[in-house]
């Protein structure tokens, strides 16, 4: 994943997350599977058998892993360098759609703009794009 990349997973908003490890949380196992042909990305070839991938993996990119015929998570990442509001608009509509919300590191967030905005405004990724070489020296 680049360093411009937002990354985080959609996880079912149908699961108690305050009992369940991450792992058990970011699983869609044992839930119906989600419409997961999306219009706003075009489907692109994965470089693994079970990804269905949506979007350029080096820019904004949902990606639905499988394991065994079953969905087992959906990942996402935004490439910040160029993401309009017009991708977010879809990208949170989408989430609504399928009952979801966004894992971002060990935090759920619910599918809302201007939460999603927030996120992404406090994100490694918008500190790099903002300020690459202060970003970087801020590392040392």
């Amino acid at each position: 994943m680049a360093i411009w990349q937002f990354y985080c997973n959609i996880v079912s908003s149908k699961k108690n997350s305050d009992i369940l490890s991450r792992d058990e949380l970011i699983s869609w196992k044992d839930i119906p599977l989600p419409d997961y042909n999306i219009d706003f990305l075009k489907c692109e070839k994965s470089w693994a058998k079970n990804i269905v991938q949506y979007g350029n993996i080096d820019e904004n990119c949902i990606e639905f892993i499988f394991c065994k015929d079953k969905l087992d998570e959906i990942l996402c990442r935004l490439d910040l360098r160029t993401f309009t509001k017009y991708m977010l608009d879809q990208i949170v509509e989408y989430v609504k759609n399928i009952e979801a919300c966004f894992l971002v590191e060990d935090m759920i967030y619910p599918p809302k703009i201007q939460t999603m905005i927030g996120v992404l405004m406090k994100s490694r990724a918008n500190k790099f794009c903002r300020n690459p070489l202060g970003y970087i020296k801020s590392l040392e």
